[in-house]
């Protein structure tokens, strides 16, 4: 490669001084939008959801094969019901569109 004369390499150094230290740095990348994190964190909250009320729907067919109790109002508290409402709401939240 040829050497740059010195002429030139120091009007390169006065050019690089006048566009200031910014200049020198790599260009910032665009960074995720607000709504797009808002997004994803609402995503997996409902996959959170979804994994909840699917336990919940386990440990209430264990409670009914076997002949045990973790809490006294186990069928209102770990029901199909509450397991379905969490699934629904899960997959309404994990389904949602990105807004623009």
């Amino acid at each position: 490669m040829p050497k740059m004369s010195e002429r030139r390499g120091r009007r390169l150094q006065q050019e690089r001084a006048a566009r200031g230290p910014s200049s020198r740095l790599r260009p910032q990348k665009v960074g995720y939008t607000e709504a797009y994190r808002r997004w994803r964190l609402a995503r997996a909250g409902g996959i959170v959801l979804i994994a909840v009320g699917i336990v919940m729907a386990v440990v209430h067919i264990g409670a009914h094969l076997g002949d045990f109790t973790l809490l006294p109002l186990q069928d209102l508290l770990i029901g199909w019901p509450m397991a379905g409402v969490l699934v629904i709401f899960g997959l309404v939240l994990a389904g949602r569109r990105p807004r623009h």
